[in-house]
């Protein structure tokens, strides 16, 4: 790599961190940036050439429409309100345990990620019921806030995971491999996530002291609901619904009955044919809710589509300085361990994270990651499951913390602060996670294994 090429990919590099310092949207400092650093380094005839093709070639791949797919899954069956069914019964199977809601919340959380793979769509809907439902019985608001950001980072883990989807276009991976492998490291991050809520609950970390004093001595415990509340046939047809979604494209999968990207279409239509059952007595509702959830889908999915094209530009800008390569000659020529890059890599999405959306952050950062990783011997699939797990951390930690601004807007008066002070005990737990799935791989690449071999 050339002198030139090092000072080009600086200005080029700080060019993209002006425009997002500027609040421009990410597609455009990636679009930008990587242009006049094509520009620069192999002039305006590459640079036209590039910018007429790469839009068409980075986007036009059949497995691309799995994206639309799951997001049209996810937003038909939040419009199904298949989200209320899942958390009562969860509610309904907890609530003897301590801290039962928050553990409701997190099961609601894992149970509705399953049909809709976006974080922000877990945290918006959950967020809406079980919020109202702890303050009920007398936990801490900034304290449930921060459970319900948390569970909803599974949405990004569990399968249908758009961020996998993602990960694997820009890699090369197998999408179905790594579908497969977020269900183990979502099943323990559900786990740990439990036992962190009991730890909590017995230290009295949901416990608003300020108002417990004037609460009614009849008033039930954080965490100890009394009695249940009684469930409806629908909630368990709602919550049948989503196993139903999850294990038939998991199952499809798993069998090779259908692709990675057959199984979009498959949940996408199983979840439209769930809100036409919940609609039935009224067609004009279901036309209504249909034709919201296609324009929602059009639009998450444009704004996917734009981050790709941005990152697919910035790439060939990137691979055409030989950035990657030098990256990948200069660790390999130096004695250090791949464990040691591997977690200087999650150590820089930690941070990203605390700066840029997920999928910003996995379009910026994989192009030169993943090769060097790659060459030192890190399973694609299981630096997949790493990557989304870090990229987890980062929508519930300041200053942006997605997923706890879209909870604290569903919260009058809760400001987003006391949710990022209330939130650290769940990142300690997210790191658990981490640590264990380093330690012990097999839980990210057993299922995957036993399919594919």
């Amino acid at each position: 790599m050339s002198f030139e090429a090092v000072i080009i990919v600086g200005l080029a590099v700080s060019l993209l961190v002006y425009i997002v310092l500027s609040e421009q949207p990410i597609w455009l400092a990636l679009l930008i940036s990587g242009g006049v650093g094509i520009f620069l380094l192999r002039g305006s005839g590459v640079l036209m050439s590039s910018l007429g093709t790469l839009p068409f070639s980075a986007t036009a791949k059949y497995s691309f429409l799995i994206i639309p797919m799951f997001v049209l899954m996810g937003v038909v069956a939040s419009k199904a309100r298949l989200a209320e069914d899942v958390y009562a019964v969860a509610e309904r199977f907890s609530h003897r345990l301590p801290g039962g809601l928050a553990i409701a919340t997190i099961l609601a959380c894992g149970g509705f990620a399953a049909v809709t793979g976006s974080s922000v769509a877990t945290v918006a809907t959950i967020g809406r019921i079980a919020i109202e439902e702890m303050k009920k019985h007398g936990y801490r608001v900034a304290a449930a806030a921060s459970i319900v950001a948390s569970g909803g980072t599974l949405g990004v883990l569990i399968p249908p995971s758009i961020i996998l989807v993602v990960y694997g276009v820009l890699t090369g991976e197998s999408i179905g491999r790594l579908l497969l492998a977020g269900v183990g490291p979502g099943l323990v991050s559900i786990m740990v996530y439990v036992l962190t809520i009991i730890v909590l609950y017995k230290r009295g970390f949901f416990t608003d002291k300020k108002s417990a004093a004037g609460r009614s001595q009849h008033a039930a415990a954080p965490g100890r609901q009394s009695p249940a509340r009684s469930l409806t046939a629908s909630n368990y047809a709602g919550t049948g619904y989503i196993a139903l979604i999850f294990f038939i494209v998991l199952g499809g999968l798993y069998s090779g009955f259908f692709t990675a990207t057959e199984s979009g279409a498959v949940a996408a239509a199983l979840a439209v044919v769930v809100l036409l059952l919940r609609s039935a007595s009224s067609p004009a509702q279901f036309a209504g809710h249909f034709r919201e959830a296609v324009a929602e889908t059009a639009q998450l999915s444009s704004m996917i589509f734009a981050l790709l094209i941005g990152g697919a530009v910035f790439t060939y800008f990137l691979v055409s300085s030989k950035l990657p390569m030098a990256l990948v000659q200069m660790v390999t020529a130096v004695d250090v361990s791949a464990m040691t890059v591997l977690l200087l890599v999650l150590l820089a999405m930690l941070v990203l994270g605390c700066f840029l959306d997920s999928l910003s952050i996995l379009v910026i950062t994989i192009p030169l990651a993943y090769p060097v990783l790659k060459s030192l011997g890190i399973d694609g699939i299981l630096l997949g499951v790493l990557t989304v797990k870090a990229i987890e951390i980062g929508l519930v930690t300041p200053p942006v913390g997605l997923n706890v601004f879209v909870v604290s807007a569903a919260v009058p008066g809760l400001e987003p602060g006391a949710v990022f002070k209330a939130i650290w005990p769940m990142v300690i737990a997210d790191l658990i996670v981490i640590a264990l799935l380093i330690i012990f791989p097999g839980i990210a690449t057993a299922l995957p294994n036993m399919m594919y071999g």
